[in-house]
């Protein structure tokens, strides 16, 4: 889960975060994308790659995780307001 300082988070129904997608997707929404098996989390903007890594023992050598095919699932997103 990612940290924060001073809480600005609004809560959203939005069905983006329901979704889950392999590694190597194009990241269809900007924001923090945790892996459903070990929980690590990247960033990923819009249009990039999602994390190629296809088990999540190769996320990092430091990383406990429980081993297992990568699912990646959108758990922050940014507001973009247009200030015109």
């Amino acid at each position: 889960m990612p940290f924060y300082k001073h809480s600005v988070f609004t809560k959203s129904d939005s069905a983006a975060f329901d979704q889950t997608y392999p590694p190597g997707a194009r990241t269809p929404y900007s924001g923090i994308y945790r892996c459903e098996v070990c929980g690590f989390e990247v960033v990923s903007t819009e249009g990039h790659p999602l994390p190629p890594e296809h088990s999540c023992v190769q996320h990092s050598a430091q990383w406990q995780c429980r081993h297992g095919i990568v699912r990646w699932r959108l758990v922050t997103a940014p507001v973009h307001v247009n200030n015109n």
